[in-house]
């Protein structure tokens, strides 16, 4: 009996030192630090529409962040794409859903949106290069 006691005290004491390492990952940790990094970079300083409101949802924000290890890239990308400099397929207005579909969590902005110009240019529709542009940037 004392031996399976030993055992079961082992198991549950290892399955309590696993949880907490993985809850504290310290890579999970970085990954919000950058997207929170992201956020601050974006809310109130880069405008989301076309009349330059800077006041974003907040989950509109951690949206286009989510995932990024580069904060300063998924606003870059969202400001290039709304500044006008890329076409979708009909026109240069987008929007900014796509838009934030398009750059979420992205870690170069340039490649995202110079992706996504190449794809429209070979004939990819425009939501299937959006899908194709955030696969590519992981």
């Amino acid at each position: 009996m004392k031996i399976s006691n030993t055992i079961y005290r082992f198991i549950r004491i290892s399955i309590a030192i696993g949880s907490i390492a993985l809850f504290f990952n310290p890579l999970t940790v970085q990954a919000s630090d950058h997207e929170s990094e992201c956020f601050n970079s974006v809310q109130g300083k880069i405008p989301w529409n076309d009349d330059k409101n800077m006041n974003w949802e907040p989950k509109n924000v951690k949206q286009l962040c989510a995932g990024t290890t580069k904060p300063a890239e998924p606003g870059a990308c969202f400001l290039s794409v709304l500044d006008g400099r890329v076409n979708w397929g009909k026109g240069i207005t987008w929007d900014w859903q796509n838009i934030i579909n398009l750059c979420a969590g992205t870690n170069n902005a340039k490649n995202t949106v110079d992706c996504f110009q190449n794809a429209t240019g070979k004939g990819l529709d425009w939501r299937d290069a959006i899908l194709f542009c955030q696969r590519a940037d992981k």
